[in-house]
């Protein structure tokens, strides 16, 4: 049973951590892009525009990924096929099972009892 809070929990994990790679991809590369864009040429501005449309795609295919696996959305689609009961455990008398399957030789007559 699912507790009530889960998705939850996860819903605000998953987005701090979006956040801080958002916030790390814009200081570490946006930032320091649009400043050089405003001192470049025509083909520097193609190249810097061009790594940029990579760096989106990078940061959406995480939010993506981040997406399935927090709120695993297969769950929906292919839920999992009921358990069957287990057989119930049969207890055997070990000392009726022994008896059972002991290998008696047949007696010729003598007492074997002695007294020591």
């Amino acid at each position: 049973m699912p507790r009530p809070g889960r998705v939850l929990v996860r819903a605000i994990i998953f987005l701090i951590v979006f956040s801080l790679v958002l916030l790390a991809a814009m200081k570490l590369y946006l930032l320091p892009a649009m400043a050089a864009m405003k001192d470049a040429d025509q083909r520097q501005r193609e190249h810097l525009q061009a790594t940029a449309v990579l760096m989106l795609c990078v940061v959406l295919f995480v939010l993506f990924a981040g997406l399935l696996l927090t709120f695993r959305p297969g769950r929906f689609f292919f839920p999992r096929a009921p358990l069957a009961r287990a057989k119930p455990t049969v207890y055997v008398d070990a000392w009726a099972e022994a008896g059972r399957r002991a290998k008696v030789e047949p007696e010729d007559g003598k007492d074997r009892d002695v007294d020591l």
